[in-house]
C-alpha cells in the first residue's frame, strides 16, 4: 500500500467520530494529516506531534498547505484556508461559553469537511497505487462511538439540568 499525501478518512466518518469524541479526534485527525506531510516532503524534520498539541497555531499552516496542493495539482483551488482555520478556532472557543453555548463546539468539524474532502479529491488525483481510502468503522471505532455518544448524551443533560436550576 502507498502513502498518499494526505491522511485519507471519509467525511461520514470524520464527522461522526469528531462529534461523538466531542473534538478529541481532532488531535488525531492533524496527527495523521502531519505524518502524512513529513512522509511526502522527507526533507523537511518536524515533529507532526508538536503541531498537533499546538493546533490553534498549525491548522492553518496545514489547511493553507492542502489548498496549495489542490491550486499546484488543478491549476486552482477554491479551498478556503483562512476562513476555515478562523472558523474552527472561533468554533472550538465556543466551548468557553457558559451553559449550552458551550456545546455549540461539538460542531467545529464542519470546518475540517471541506478541507478533507479536497485533500480526499487530491489523494485520488495523485496516488496510482491502491491505498485504503479509511472509509469504514473498525471495532474501536465502533466502541468510541458508543462511550462517546453517551458521553454526549451525558454532557448535554447536564447542561440542561444545569440551565432549569
Amino acid at each position: 500500500m502507498v502513502t498518499p499525501p494526505f491522511f485519507p478518512v471519509s467525511l461520514r466518518k470524520l464527522a461522526v467520530l469528531s462529534f461523538c469524541t466531542m473534538g478529541l479526534y481532532h488531535l488525531y485527525w492533524f496527527y495523521m494529516h502531519w505524518r502524512h506531510v513529513r512522509v511526502w516532503n522527507a526533507g523537511r524534520d518536524f515533529s507532526p506531534a508538536r503541531r498537533t498539541l499546538l493546533f490553534f497555531f498549525f491548522c492553518c499552516p496545514m489547511f493553507r498547505r492542502v489548498r496549495a496542493q489542490d491550486a499546484r495539482v488543478n491549476g486552482s483551488s477554491s479551498l478556503k484556508a483562512g476562513l476555515l482555520a478562523l472558523g474552527y478556532i472561533a468554533a472550538n472557543l465556543l466551548d468557553l461559553l457558559p451553559d449550552a453555548w458551550g456545546l455549540l463546539s461539538l460542531f467545529s468539524f464542519v470546518f475540517l469537511l471541506p478541507v478533507q474532502a479536497c485533500a480526499n479529491r487530491l489523494n485520488e488525483q495523485m496516488c496510482s497505487a491502491p491505498f485504503d481510502r479509511n472509509a469504514s468503522f473498525s471495532a474501536w471505532n465502533w466502541v468510541v462511538v458508543v462511550l462517546g455518544t453517551l458521553l454526549v448524551v451525558l454532557s448535554v443533560v447536564a447542561v440542561i439540568y444545569e440551565t432549569g436550576k
